[in-house]
């Protein structure tokens, strides 16, 4: 009897090791993230919002806001909009790089935007595509897929003074997708990490195989911004 309750023992000890373990080898790389901070972006019209973990960016046009992913956090993120005297209200166009959960959480705060994301990624959000293992992707609750504008590569929108073009940018997920404002200022989500000046593959990437030629691919894209907006490891003027 003794035996077998050592054993036991030994084995949930087992278990508990490994799931520390795994808890590290998810959180390590957070560590690591250094999304910019609250403000306008000197020299554009753009404004960052730190939320948690991530920059949420505001392209501010002649009538309205044009938004770059929701954040993981909406408390937080309606006090920082009202500390930067950004009305809710104002938000009109949520553009999505990718529907992790960190960038999506606060959709429903923002009643008069409507959500655009790339096509390839609505097999992530209806159940027809894993993220990983077991996990579903999913939008908030009051979240209409179906009203959710879906978007091709290489389309471009006009929205009063601003130009975007939406570019195809698979690995981090299905349909990671970037967005290219007035041909200069690059909104790449996660399709990248980058660490002292070097791009390298995300955390938590679906096809880092994939990432890779995406990342190859944009080399040109990339070189050719003023600036380069990451969620997660702030905004470059050089990469």
């Amino acid at each position: 009897m003794k035996k077998a309750l050592k054993w036991i023992l030994l084995i949930f000890a087992a278990i508990i090791v490994l799931f520390t373990v795994a808890a590290i080898a998810y959180v390590h790389p957070m560590l690591s993230m250094n999304p910019a901070g609250d403000g306008l972006i000197a020299g554009t019209n753009i404004f960052a919002v730190k939320n948690r973990i991530g920059t949420v960016y505001f392209i501010k046009t002649d009538n309205g806001y044009i938004m770059i992913d929701a954040g993981s956090d909406p408390n937080k993120l309606e006090s920082s909009l009202k500390e930067q005297g950004i009305d809710i209200n104002d938000v009109k166009w949520i553009f999505l790089t990718h529907s992790d959960t960190d960038h999506v959480a606060a959709l429903t705060s923002f009643p008069n935007a409507v959500i655009h994301m790339s096509e390839d990624e609505l097999p992530l959000i209806n159940g027809t595509v894993k993220r990983a293992g077991f996990i579903n992707n999913s939008l908030p609750s009051g979240v209409d897929i179906n009203k959710i504008i879906l978007l091709s590569d290489k389309q471009e929108l006009s929205f009063n003074g601003t130009n975007l073009l939406c570019i195809k940018a698979p690995g981090h997920t299905n349909g990671t997708m970037l967005y290219l404002a007035d041909g200069k200022y690059l909104f790449t989500g996660d399709a990248f990490k980058v660490k002292k000046g070097i791009i390298g593959v995300h955390p938590y990437t679906m096809d880092s195989k994939l990432s890779k030629k995406t990342m190859e691919q944009l080399k040109d894209t990339i070189a050719k911004s003023s600036l380069v907006l990451t969620s997660h490891y702030g905004y470059h003027d050089k990469l």
